[in-house]
């Protein structure tokens, strides 16, 4: 069997295991038939076979929507709303679920940005892609620019709030006569009390997960589409110039600290370099979540919108020194998406398609096979998730790492099948959608 042939028969699987149902608690069946539906909605985008496997999670995922609201875009209305998105198109089904979704999205997002405007000091979900406004900002954005008249009007003035909040997000802030980023997250509005002990002044997140490469994202994707607010392009050029400063480098190339403390921070603002926690460029720069995968994908985007070619310099040499690094794999949790390979191989991937690079696209296309070769026909899903011992930090290597049955995108099967699915050849050549949840497109 050729490669190509492997991992279409792992897709296949994946497809297969996800198409029978997801069992487990109320949280779990939303969560995971959320994430089926999305990516058995993108399969049946290539093969109209699977639609029907896609509308039944799609019921399954809405019905148990019921009382829950969106935390971020990964969980709730907002994770159902994701789903449908790729699953109604072509052909113009859910016309109804997409309007109430849409709605009920766009109306939880001004809401929680009036009840949290930004500085000085934010909390994650102000901003960031899995719990925040960049997140559920890019199915706003999806409504805006593919939906009828109807998802248009409910989405604008939502997506345009958005992209306003993460516009003044951008701007610095004055903190004990100290100037900082203004998404610099205090001591209180840490996620975890591991945190608030790891940083007791606070600090700054430089990763697409949970730090400003996100809103870079979205901001980069919104104006590459047409849809800008006013101050966005400087907020951009303020967020990029930013993580270009940040970059560090070692005998590969740049990569990127997870989370800088608020001393290192004024550190570096006075030109100083600090020490390297060890933790990016041995522990996660592979991942999607934190370090150069995903903040390189989101510069380079942002390069492009902006024409910024120092930028863009940067963003290629730290995803091809994610390839030149020895030990990039071995640090990576298993083979889903967040903290895992696939992250890295989709991340490679869409910049390897961004570039125009095709030493990029063809490394994630051969990592892509070696994801395929995990395939566990134990697991109920055919992949087992490895979380980290500490999820908000990522760093607590005390405690062993947890296998988990998982069928969602972010930490399951079904992220895993869609990057697989991404990387196999097809004659139409269709530009995956998907992985807008991962705001890479």
């Amino acid at each position: 069997m050729t490669a190509d042939g492997a991992v279409g028969d792992v897709v296949g699987r994946v497809a297969a295991a996800l198409a029978r149902g997801v069992v487990g608690g109320s949280a779990v069946a939303l969560e995971g038939a959320a994430g089926a539906a999305l990516f058995l909605g993108e399969l049946a985008r290539r093969d109209a076979r699977w639609r029907a496997a896609a509308h039944t999670q799609v019921v399954a995922a809405a019905n148990a929507l019921a009382g829950t609201g969106s935390a971020g875009l990964q969980y709730g209305p907002a994770a159902v709303l994701a789903a449908v998105q790729v699953a109604a198109r072509p052909g113009g089904h859910y016309p109804r679920l997409l309007h109430t979704l849409t709605s009920h999205v766009a109306g939880e997002q001004q809401q929680r940005l009036a009840a949290d405007p930004p500085g000085p000091g934010v909390g994650w979900s102000t901003y960031d892609a899995i719990s925040g406004a960049a997140g559920t900002g890019r199915l706003l954005l999806a409504a805006v620019t593919e939906g009828d008249a109807q998802e248009r009007a409910a989405a604008e003035p939502a997506l345009r709030d958005t992209l306003r909040h993460l516009v003044a997000v951008a701007r610095p802030v004055t903190v004990d006569g100290r100037r900082l980023p203004g998404w610099w997250v205090p001591a209180h509005r840490q996620p975890t009390d591991a945190d608030r002990r790891h940083f007791p002044r606070g600090d700054v997140n430089l990763g697409l997960a949970h730090g400003i490469a996100g809103p870079l994202a979205l901001l980069a994707r919104s104006a590459e589409l047409g849809v800008t607010v006013d101050g966005q392009p400087e907020a951009m050029h303020r967020i990029g110039d930013w993580l270009a400063d940040r970059a560090d480098h070692d005998a590969y190339g740049p990569y990127w600290e997870p989370r800088l403390p608020y001393d290192d921070e004024l550190a570096r603002a006075r030109g100083e370099r600090t020490p390297p926690s060890g933790f990016a460029a041995a522990e996660s720069g592979g991942a999607w979540c934190y370090g150069a995968a995903g903040v390189a994908t989101a510069l380079l985007r942002a390069a492009l919108v902006t024409g910024t070619g120092a930028w863009h310099r940067l963003a290629v040499a730290g995803a091809h020194a994610l390839l030149a690094r020895p030990h990039t794999l071995a640090h990576l949790k298993g083979p889903s998406l967040c903290h895992g390979e696939a992250g890295l191989v989709q991340c490679l991937w869409r910049a390897g398609r961004l570039a125009g690079d095709a030493e990029l696209t063809g490394h994630a296309l051969a990592l892509a096979s070696r994801l395929a070769g995990q395939w566990d026909a134990d697991a109920p899903y055919g992949f087992r998730h490895h979380a980290p011992a500490d999820r908000a930090l990522g760093w607590d290597r005390a405690q062993p790492l947890v296998g988990e049955d998982n069928p969602g995108i972010l930490e399951g099967a079904a992220g895993v099948g869609a990057v697989l699915l991404t990387a196999l050849p097809h004659p139409d050549d269709p530009d995956p959608v998907w992985d807008r949840v991962l705001l890479l497109s």
